[in-house]
């Protein structure tokens, strides 16, 4: 496997698992904003996935913004100019 498939195979995993620990953290607050009473089993579970879905997406999103950081600084990226042709 190339360096440039690894970090975008790592990148991927990273942003997905931010991602993920993101939607927990919307998880836990909105345990904090809903009461007790409010709140079945399923309601709270189905809550967490949703989450977790929610989660992945922006782990996806930000996958996306940096791929597309990286192509775009490849492309700013000054290139050196070429040599003259010798004896011309």
């Amino acid at each position: 496997m190339s360096s440039r498939a690894f970090l975008i195979l790592f990148l991927l995993v990273l942003s997905e698992a931010i991602g993920v620990g993101i939607g927990e953290w919307f998880f836990h607050l909105f345990l904090k904003a809903v009461p007790p009473v409010a709140l079945s089993e399923f309601n709270s579970q189905s809550s967490r996935i949703a989450h977790w879905v929610y989660g992945a997406g922006v782990g996806f999103v930000m996958f996306l913004w940096a791929l597309f950081g990286m192509l775009m600084s490849g492309m700013m990226r000054s290139k050196p100019a070429p040599k003259a042709a010798a004896g011309a």
